[in-house]
């Protein structure tokens, strides 16, 4: 055994037994309570939680027991050393204060032959993803911490506390794709105060870099920024809303004007994709100047109709272009109206709906 991990170990137990002879509630909190549920050992220092008000009292008796105490200029944690090992008794991790109701979530465990509080695994993940940020964002640290305790943690309740981070969704989602922990599948996505229901962290942003206002309708071929990425098989990680049933609502009623036009896309292209009456992944979806276009192929004519009607749900009227072609599995893709009589530019004005 390292001599490091030997030495914090050691000043880990003697801190959490001078907490619990002095009746301070306390738990064993940073990348130990990690390691005391599975997690790889830390090798740097020792930290608990405790409620701001019991930081003096702890100070106090962990300097009758022979530890160094040290001011720190940070205002949310206070310092003490067992000879070379530093250990911090945090009050206000990420800004949020250590609560009674924190601390009796925690659970008792056996770390090391002693038993002591271990904060709670999803209190755990809500504190560390929400502390990685542009100067530490260290996903190779967090993986195999997430894989060891993903069976130990309330993912949805994760979810919604970090929804405000896009270092914590960047964090989640790749921890989803992995398979490492289970996907979102409530649908009730935590809004901070202010936001439309359409908004999330990754997609604040008001315009495409590359829009401009005489723009006529954006391509509809490649890959989406925004809502509108696709991962390799061609799935969306958009965030729209569905009722109980799973029928979506109607999003676009629901948005801000502010909202910009490629988030609604996103939205809309979901629906597509999960509206039974439709249920295409492949239809690329525009919004422009608060018009809809919808490209792509359907296999049937019903199908195409059904885009139409599923976009004008949802859409509130507002106008809906749909140059979506019906797939002929005997020759080609046949636009609507291809020999019906009826040329493309009357079947395109046809589903103009204003």
């Amino acid at each position: 055994m390292e001599d490091a991990p030997r030495g914090l170990r050691e000043s880990l137990k003697r801190v959490a037994v001078t907490l619990k002879e002095a009746n301070i509630p306390f738990a064993l909190g940073g990348s130990y309570a990690c390691w005391a549920r599975g997690g790889p050992e830390p090798v740097h220092d020792v930290d608990f939680m405790l409620r701001e008000e019991d930081v003096p009292r702890a100070v106090e008796v962990l300097a009758a027991s022979g530890l160094r105490s040290v001011d720190p200029p940070e205002d949310w944690l206070t310092k003490v050393f067992d000879g070379e090992v530093l250990v911090d008794l945090i009050h206000h991790p990420v800004g949020r204060a250590v609560t009674t109701a924190m601390l009796e979530r925690s659970r008792e465990m056996s770390v090391d032959s002693v038993r002591m509080p271990v904060l709670d695994a999803t209190d755990w993940f809500e504190m560390t993803l929400l502390a990685l940020e542009e100067r530490y964002c260290d996903l190779a640290r967090v993986l195999p911490m997430i894989r060891a305790m993903r069976e130990q943690v309330d993912w949805d309740q994760v979810r919604r506390s970090t929804a405000a981070s896009p270092f914590a969704e960047a964090a989640l989602l790749v921890a989803t794709r992995l398979n490492l922990i289970p996907a979102d599948t409530t649908g009730n996505t935590a809004v901070p105060p202010g936001r439309s229901p359409l908004w999330s962290a990754r997609t604040e942003h008001p315009t495409r870099p590359d829009q401009s206002a005489t723009s006529s309708w954006p391509a509809t071929s490649g890959q989406r920024d925004g809502l509108g990425q696709r991962d390799g098989q061609g799935q969306r990680d958009g965030q729209g809303q569905r009722d109980g049933q799973g029928s979506p609502t109607s999003v676009v009623a629901a948005a801000h004007v502010d909202d910009a036009d490629e988030y609604l896309a996103g939205e809309l292209h979901e629906l597509l994709a999960e509206d039974p009456r439709v249920a295409e992944l492949g239809l690329e979806v525009s919004v422009w100047e608060g018009a809809i276009l919808v490209t792509g192929e359907v296999a049937t004519e019903a199908r195409r109709r059904a885009v139409t009607e599923v976009l004008r749900e949802a859409a509130a009227g507002r106008p809906v272009r749909n140059e979506v072609a019906v797939t002929d599995s005997r020759t080609q893709a046949v636009p609507s109206g291809a020999g019906t009589g009826q040329d493309a530019t009357s079947a395109e004005t046809a589903e103009i709906i204003s």
